[in-house]
């Protein structure tokens, strides 16, 4: 019996030398982690469409697809994203500040959708001010980048000098 005793005194002290780093190393820990996401989902003008310094009475003047001067809009989205794309664009430049309201100049606008900011052969035409896309989703990343090109004419008439401008509108609808 005394021999039961101490086997069990040993196998307790064992047991109290083990537990004894474990309790130690047991001890709680605070652990903070902070993280600041940047939002990747979202559109950003690149560049206005820009038809420079016109003439009174100088007619039609046309910004094509691919025209350094052209309007850029970045799309940022999930790769593989599906959106539906629309245009509020307007059919006249006004007079900016306190000029005449009643000299305008006539605006033709068209659009493009390409998933590549250079490749303007492969591109989609907005059909009724309204386009569907997919972003490619073809590289390994998560986050992938479309492009809407804005061009189109003005037609210059007798027009007061002064600053002409318009707003257009891209409105994105992620699905």
């Amino acid at each position: 019996m005394l021999s039961m005793i101490r086997k069990r005194i040993k196998i307790l002290f064992c047991v109290a030398l083990l537990a004894l780093p474990l309790a130690h190393s047991s001890q709680a820990q605070t652990v903070r982690f902070n993280m600041d996401v940047q939002p990747e989902l979202g559109v950003e003008v690149l560049q206005d469409l820009n038809f420079g310094t016109v003439v009174t009475n100088s007619g039609t003047h046309q910004i094509r697809l691919g025209n350094p001067q052209m309007g850029i809009f970045k799309i940022r989205a999930l790769a593989a994203q599906s959106a539906i794309l629309t245009l509020h664009k307007p059919d006249r430049l006004s007079p900016s500040g306190d000029q005449d309201t009643t000299n305008t100049i006539p605006l033709n606008l068209d659009a493009a959708y390409a998933p590549d900011a250079t490749n303007y052969q492969d591109y989609s035409p907005f059909a009724n001010k309204e386009l569907h896309i997919n972003l490619s989703g073809d590289n390994e990343q998560v986050w992938d980048t479309g492009y809407v090109y804005i061009f189109g004419n003005i037609d210059v008439g007798d027009i007061a000098p002064g600053s002409y401008s318009g707003t257009l509108v891209l409105n994105v609808v992620y699905q």
